[in-house]
């Protein structure tokens, strides 16, 4: 509920269709591949790792936009 009540609200009169964090996620969030999992590990560990190449959830690509190393990867849907 945290996820669904919080991160999916309306943003500038659009609303997100997915969205997680560590320990939740909103129902329709995709199933992630192993290889994203360790992707999204190691740019905790080595700031700015996927921005290069994108981060990938579920085989979807998001572009990396800023975050806070160590702490948070912020990123969009690529077009």
């Amino acid at each position: 509920m945290y996820v669904d009540d919080h991160l999916m609200c309306e943003i500038e009169g659009q609303h997100p269709t997915a969205a997680a964090i560590v320990w939740a996620h909103c129902e329709n969030f995709p199933q992630l591949k192993p290889e994203e999992i360790t992707a999204i590990l190691n740019d905790f560990n080595e700031p700015g790792s996927l921005a290069p190449t994108g981060l990938y959830l579920g085989g979807t690509k998001y572009m990396v936009i800023q975050g806070e190393p160590g702490v948070v990867i912020r990123a969009k849907k690529a077009i």
